[in-house]
């Protein structure tokens, strides 16, 4: 999976659209649903887009359907969840992670949603954004000390990290990220890598033109992340031609399938445990001859 398409909830028409754009996964944000009547009416409306799509058959290209939740200090964000979860979403993202009691208390949320709906038990996969206050980015190295069995990836937000710290850009004036922003970042692969789960590399703005995408998506490629977030339907061709196989990795794939299939093919050969058990066998030095014992003599007393 590269490429993951992030659609507002209230967005009806990128909605309808999403399934056919060939991402690998979508991901249906709720954060910014509204209160009151209206968010009844969208939940209602997600919980039936989910349930639509979780046939594979309607799309031309299966995708992961996922949704992002309020985060866990805001109100509704457990309504929202509730709301949705009849339609068994492969998994939530959570947004302002701040350390690994949000996680927790997500997953425990989970798990009794998944107990009333007699969904698979830690079915339910979970992302955390993480970084993207102040606090956060500072304590990132705690997400390590209570891993979750849910927990699949993690991600950033570039530019809710820039709005959370006021900073008034993203790039230095060499297109590199700046600092703090850099720092998130590669604490993002370290913490992914270190608990062997995936790295998710942040969208690009939603204006951005191919170009600037495929080179963005190269870049997270390089740097360890193995799935990128598009903001736009149009980016997911970028990130998809970004993340594609090159002849040189294609080269290097084939040549360690060869050296398994000569490994297997050896190793399926018979005689070559024991031939190698005889090459291997040091000769052992032939024992030294033992002195003769003098004889014993007897004395007799008459």
């Amino acid at each position: 999976m590269r490429s993951w398409l992030l659609i507002g909830a209230n967005d009806a028409e990128k909605l309808e659209k999403a399934p056919f754009m060939g991402a690998d996964a979508i991901i249906v944000d709720l954060a910014n649903l509204p209160a009151g009547d209206d968010a009844a009416e969208a939940r209602t409306a997600i919980a039936e887009w989910l349930t639509t799509y979780a046939d594979p058959m309607l799309v031309p290209k299966p995708f992961a359907r996922w949704i992002r939740v309020k985060p866990v200090d805001t109100p509704l964000w457990r309504e929202d969840l509730i709301a949705v979860m009849n339609a068994a979403p492969d998994g939530v993202v959570l947004p302002k992670t701040k350390g690994p009691e949000a996680i927790r208390m997500l997953a425990s949320e989970l798990y009794e949603i998944e107990q009333k709906l007699g969904l698979k038990h830690n079915s339910t996969k979970i992302i955390p954004q993480i970084g993207e206050t102040p606090r956060a980015a500072l304590t990132l190295a705690d997400l390590t000390s209570d891993p979750q069995p849910r927990l699949t990836g993690f991600t950033w937000n570039a530019a809710s990290l820039a709005r959370g710290i006021g900073a008034k850009r993203t790039h230095d004036t060499s297109d590199n990220w700046t600092g703090v922003l850099q720092h998130v970042r590669s604490m993002t692969v370290l913490l992914a890598k270190a608990m062997g789960v995936t790295a998710l590399e942040t969208a690009a703005s939603s204006e951005s033109d191919y170009e600037t995408v495929f080179n963005d998506a190269q870049s997270a490629k390089h740097d360890g992340f193995t799935v990128m977030f598009a903001s736009n339907a149009e980016h997911i061709a970028a990130i998809e031609d970004a993340y594609a196989i090159t002849t040189t990795e294609r080269e290097e794939a084939n040549a360690v399938l060869d050296q398994f299939a000569m490994l297997k093919e050896a190793m399926a050969d018979p005689l070559l445990p024991r031939v190698n058990a005889d090459a291997d066998r040091e000769e052992e030095p032939a024992p030294e001859p033992e002195e003769p014992k003098p004889a014993r003599r007897v004395r007799i007393i008459v």
